[in-house]
C-alpha cells in the first residue's frame, strides 16, 4: 500500500469515528427534545414528534452506517466501501430534508404552540399547571397572565414561596420558544457539519474502494 492509499483509509476510518460519534450526538438531540415535547403533546392537540422521531432514526443509522464504513475501510472491502458510500449519498440527502424541514417550519411550529399554550390557560388551568411544572414557567405570557392575582401566584410559579410577581418565572411562551429554537439550531448544525464531512467521506470511500478492486485484480495475475 501507497503513502496515499494509506492515508486515505484511516482518515476514512477516522472520519467514520466522528460520524459514529455524531450519530450518538444526533440521537441524544432527538431524546431530549422527544422527552420535552412529550409534557406538550400530553396537553395540547400538536403535532411534534416527526422532527425528534426523524432526528433519532436518522441518528441510530448515522451511527450504524458509520460503523460499517469503519470496518470497510480497515478491511479494504471494495464491497463494504461501495455499499457505505450508497448508503452515506442516502444519508446526506435525508439530512439535508431534516435540517431544511426544521428551518422552514420551526417559527410556525413555535406560534402554534404558543397559540395552543393561551387556548389552554384561559380554558382548562388545572391541565396548565403540568406544562408550568415540567419549563418552570409562570402562565403564557408570565405572572401578568393571572391579572388581578399576582400579588399571589400559585407555588408552581416561584423557585421559592412566597410566590409573588418579584420572584416569579418567565412565561411558558418564552420558554417554548427558547427550547424550540435551542433544539432546532443544535439539530439542524449537526446535521449540515455532518453532511459537509460525509461528503469527504464518500469521495475517499469511492478512492478507497477503487484502489481494493485494482488491488485484487492484480492478485489475480
Amino acid at each position: 500500500m501507497g503513502c496515499g492509499e494509506f492515508l486515505v483509509k484511516y482518515i476514512l476510518f477516522f472520519t467514520n469515528l466522528f460520524f459514529a460519534l455524531a450519530g450518538l450526538a444526533l440521537l441524544g438531540v432527538g431524546i431530549a427534545v422527544q422527552l420535552q415535547v412529550t409534557v406538550i403533546t400530553n396537553q395540547i392537540d400538536v403535532n411534534l414528534q416527526l422532527g425528534p422521531i426523524t432526528t433519532i432514526v436518522v441518528g441510530a443509522v448515522v451511527f450504524l452506517v458509520a460503523f460499517y464504513g469503519c470496518c470497510g475501510a480497515i478491511r479494504e472491502s471494495n464491497c463494504m466501501l461501495v455499499t457505505y458510500s450508497i448508503f452515506m449519498i442516502v444519508l446526506m440527502i435525508a439530512k439535508i430534508a431534516l435540517a431544511t424541514f426544521i428551518f422552514v417550519n420551526l417559527s410556525e411550529l413555535t406560534d402554534e404552540i404558543k397559540r395552543h399554550f393561551t387556548r389552554l390557560f384561559q380554558d382548562n388551568q388545572a391541565a396548565f399547571q403540568e406544562i408550568e411544572t415540567a419549563f418552570s414557567c409562570c402562565g403564557p405570557l408570565g405572572a401578568i397572565s393571572y391579572g388581578t392575582s399576582i400579588l399571589s401566584l400559585p407555588d408552581r410559579c416561584c423557585a421559592a414561596a412566597p410566590c409573588n410577581i418579584s420572584n416569579a418565572y418567565g412565561g411558558c411562551n418564552d420558554k417554548v420558544e427558547g427550547l424550540m429554537e435551542t433544539y432546532g439550531m443544535a439539530i439542524g448544525v449537526v446535521a449540515i457539519v455532518v453532511v459537509a464531512v460525509e461528503l469527504v467521506a464518500v469521495v475517499f470511500g469511492l478512492c478507497l474502494a477503487n484502489h481494493a478492486r485494482n488491488k485484487d485484480r492484480r492478485s489475480r495475475y
